[in-house]
């Protein structure tokens, strides 16, 4: 019995010893990213595309972020920090909105921060002068160029840092919402704007009138126009006979003078019987 125990102890323990090999050696990145459901990084907003990015800058700007780029689905920023042992750290954030397709106008919004850590590098340059006859000679004085130095990039994954900004969103989306609506037209109170000029009626015409009514002679014939303010028409003379009739008391135009004698009887006196007598000439009335 005691030999079966001696020889199951050794192949234990390097089991044991392979499985302490196997967690104290890291992981790679790629196995920790398991692409869990979380909404850490987005969310759903009941605005349009273009206002929930618009709100999404105002909250960078409220916070001193320098936005580099504002599109109306995408907004890039960043802001520097330097901490107390020298190192220099920059936080570029970047907001994607995608609109949902719905008829309620709702968004996505996507945010994610990257954290770039760098450190001074120093160069230091020292100064020469070149004389013909001694060659190059350094002098005693020189300079130094600093310069940043990328030296670490992580993406930000604490929960609470995006919490933050979203509430910051939410805040901004109305003021948002407001910019993006169209202007509306001034109201025009009553009386303020003068009233249009009627247009012109048309003539009316009465179904018996002659069609040019401006021609009166040739519209109605040989009817006279009547006359202007009143006046009356032209009449003949009072006490003068009217165009073509005989005055009172002289024989008519064709018939033989009073006195004379008939037509057609000899006259008595006459040496020509066979000619009829001259008419009277009219009389007149006085």
């Amino acid at each position: 019995m005691p030999r079966v125990t001696r020889r199951s102890v050794f192949p234990l323990f390097a089991t044991l010893t392979a499985v302490l090999a196997g967690c104290s050696s890291p992981k790679p990145v790629y196995e920790r990213e398991d692409f869990a459901q979380t909404d850490t990084y987005s969310r759903s907003v009941p605005a349009a595309s273009s206002a929930a990015c618009d709100a999404g800058r105002r909250a960078l700007l409220s916070q001193g972020y320098l936005i580099d780029k504002f599109e109306p689905s995408r907004v890039t920023g960043h802001k520097n920090f330097e901490g107390e042992d020298g190192q220099h750290t920059q936080i570029s954030f970047n907001i994607e909105c995608a609109s949902d397709g719905s008829a309620s106008d709702r968004t996505t919004v996507f945010a994610n921060a990257v954290q770039d850590r760098y450190s001074i590098k120093r160069t230091g340059n020292s100064a020469s002068v070149g004389v013909s006859v001694l060659g190059q000679v350094s002098m005693p004085f020189g300079g130094s160029d600093d310069s940043l130095v990328k030296t670490a990039s992580q993406t930000v994954t604490r929960p609470k840092f995006y919490d933050g900004f979203f509430q910051l969103l939410q805040r901004f989306l109305p003021d948002a919402q407001a910019a993006a609506k169209p202007p509306e037209p001034p109201v025009r109170t009553k009386g303020a704007a003068p009233k249009p000029a009627p247009a012109p009626a048309d003539p009316v015409v009465a179904p018996n009138a002659p069609a040019d009514t401006l021609n009166p002679a040739e519209a109605g014939g040989d009817k006279p126009a009547p006359a202007a303010n009143g006046a009356p028409a032209s009449t003949p003379a009072a006490g003068a006979p009217a165009a073509g009739t005989p005055a009172s008391g002289s024989p008519a135009a064709g018939s033989p003078a009073a006195g004379s004698p008939a037509a057609g009887s000899p006259a008595a006196e006459s040496p020509a019987a066979e000619s009829p007598a001259a008419p009277a000439a009219p009389q007149s009335g006085n």
